[in-house]
């Protein structure tokens, strides 16, 4: 066993060699902001209205430009801004009241904005702010059980083949990858095909990837792993995002002018 993944390891470094010329991917990353979790729990027929309207009356899908180096078996997805840039325009447009605000904040707190992966140490590395600390997020690189369909298109002038997977919550992926481009990369946390990722949709439009720009670079890119912010696991840190998150919606009900209580872990409202 020891040998047959020996070998796979050397196929995959060969594979990903290959092709040897640094590339600098630009993306535009979307997402859109869905009702919360718990909207249904939400008993005030007026705060509800309030809710859905104002997130129809505005246009609650945030764009951002992101950035792919690839080089020698190392890559590093870096968005136009920080995660904490993100919530300070947020909250000089929106005010730290609004509803809508709160919700895309939140969301925006559990993206990291750059994501590091270092194919030959199988090792990935993300950071993330959150409540304006620095976080550094090490894991190992995992692989992605994607399926390879038969359905192709073309997406900045390469030819491209679908391919379809699950995140770990469940929620459907659909990508498409150019074999025409031999390197098993993508944009942030994705990769794993054979060849160069150009567009994702995660969960039917709630996360899109989709590629602007492919360039070849003329010099060797230099690419280091990220070292600022707190260290932590994967695990540890999903499990301060949803004791933040939990945070934030309490916080959010204070704003609507109610008072919780909490009984044996359940959150009690008292209006």
């Amino acid at each position: 066993m020891k040998n047959v993944v020996i070998l796979l390891s050397f196929v995959f470094c060969s594979y990903y060699h290959a092709y040897t010329q640094g590339l600098i991917v630009m993306y535009e990353e979307t997402t859109s902001v869905q009702l919360p979790s718990n909207f249904n729990q939400i008993e005030n027929s007026q705060i509800r209205a309030a809710i859905e309207n104002s997130m129809k009356d505005r246009n609650m899908v945030q764009s951002k430009t992101a950035k792919l180096l690839v080089n020698n078996g190392v890559s590093v997805y870096k968005t136009g801004t920080s995660e904490r840039q993100d919530r300070e325009e947020m909250a000089e447009k929106e005010g730290n009241t609004n509803m809508s605000g709160s919700i895309t904040r939140q969301i925006n707190t559990t993206t990291p904005y750059l994501v590091y992966k270092n194919h030959l140490d199988r090792l990935m590395q993300s950071q993330a702010n959150v409540g304006g600390k620095e976080y550094l997020i090490e894991e190992p690189l995992t692989e992605i059980k994607w399926k390879v369909g038969r359905k192709k298109r073309n997406i900045s002038g390469y030819n491209c083949i679908e391919a379809t997977a699950k995140t770990a919550n469940g929620a459907p992926i659909t990508a498409w990858y150019t074999p025409d481009i031999p390197i098993s990369d993508g944009p942030s946390s994705y990769w794993g095909l054979p060849g160069l990722i150009l567009f994702i949709d995660i969960n039917d439009g709630m996360r899109v990837f989709s590629c602007t720009s492919i360039e070849q670079a003329n010099d060797l890119l230099s690419i280091e792993a990220p070292s600022a912010g707190e260290k932590m696991s994967k695990a540890q840190y999903d499990k301060m995002i949803a004791d933040h998150i939990q945070r934030m919606q309490e916080n959010v009900r204070v704003e609507r002018g109610e008072n919780s209580i909490r009984r044996n872990g359940t959150m009690t409202i008292i209006r």
